[in-house]
């Protein structure tokens, strides 16, 4: 049987939903869609990465207890909150949650009073998510993302792969609070969607991925920048090298973006272009 009619049987979902809508992955193993049933809308996804998976619904599961906004996953029909699927050899898991109220904001058209907000919500989930019991590898790390390189993938990407980042202080990180995981409903955001790329790791990182998510065809990419870091700061002051690796996690994310892109290096440029000094003054790195 399909992974999809796995997963929506398992989550009591219909088996020919009114509408199914792929999302783009976060990850090359990872699989999203939204689905309208009789019920409402769902965020239905499904991975290799079973241990992300489980992860993520518990991060979800400890945010809305704290009454952070986001949805509750769905429990499947066993009580648990993910559900094992056959994979022809694999071991995919699914998660489901509800689908808020609120559509994405297009980068374009996003505020700086909307971005702060962003910032913000992302430094309360890093705070929520020191309460997580486990943690689990990030599955975008720098060697698999480089292996999958194509042999003609710019050397500067390369590059800034294999650098990497120095240690840093770590926790659960989002995945990827990028315009489509932020729903607003009209100026205020309504809720932060799972990217299904959840885990742990350096939590400037998970700061520098959604900067790189709200660069891409702002009006003002120096001023998002900022309008960001200076959300995330309202809540969760950044450590001095955390400041002073701002620069550094936003080539590092960018580069990622575009590994998964293929080898593209238009968010690696966009970074580039707000410049170290710019990200420096916004961070207050000494």
């Amino acid at each position: 049987m399909p992974l999809l009619a796995q997963a929506l049987a398992e989550f009591d979902l219909p088996a020919a939903p009114q509408r199914v809508e792929e999302l783009p992955p976060p990850i090359a193993v990872a699989q999203l869609r939204r689905i309208q049933a009789p019920a409402g809308r769902f965020l239905l996804l499904w991975s290799d990465a079973a241990l992300g998976v489980a992860f993520e619904t518990t991060l979800f599961e400890l945010l809305a207890e704290a009454r952070y906004p986001a949805p509750r996953p769905r429990r499947a029909r066993d009580g648990s909150m993910i559900a094992r699927l056959a994979g022809g050899g694999r071991s995919p898991a699914a998660a489901c949650y509800p689908w808020p109220a609120g559509e994405p904001l297009e980068p374009p058209a996003a505020g700086l009073p909307q971005l702060m907000e962003v910032g913000r919500l992302l430094a309360r989930l890093h705070q929520l998510g020191e309460a997580h019991p486990v943690s689990v590898a990030d599955p975008s790390d720098a060697a698999g993302l480089l292996a999958a390189l194509p042999a003609n993938a710019p050397a500067e990407l390369r590059g800034v792969l294999m650098v990497g980042l120095p240690p840093l202080p770590s926790g659960a990180l989002h995945g990827g609070l990028r315009p489509s995981r932020a729903l607003f409903i009209g100026a205020r955001c309504g809720a932060v969607m799972p990217s299904g790329a959840a885990c742990s790791g350096p939590l400037v990182l998970d700061l520098a991925d959604a900067c790189v998510g709200w660069l891409a065809g702002a009006a003002k990419p120096a001023a998002a920048v900022r309008a960001l870091v200076a959300g995330y700061q309202s809540m969760r002051r950044l450590l001095p090298e955390e400041a002073r690796a701002m620069f550094a996690a936003l080539q590092f994310a960018a580069a990622r973006e575009g590994a998964r892109r293929g080898g593209s290096l238009d968010a690696l440029q966009a970074v580039d272009a707000v410049g170290e000094a710019e990200v420096r003054s916004a961070t207050g790195a000494a």
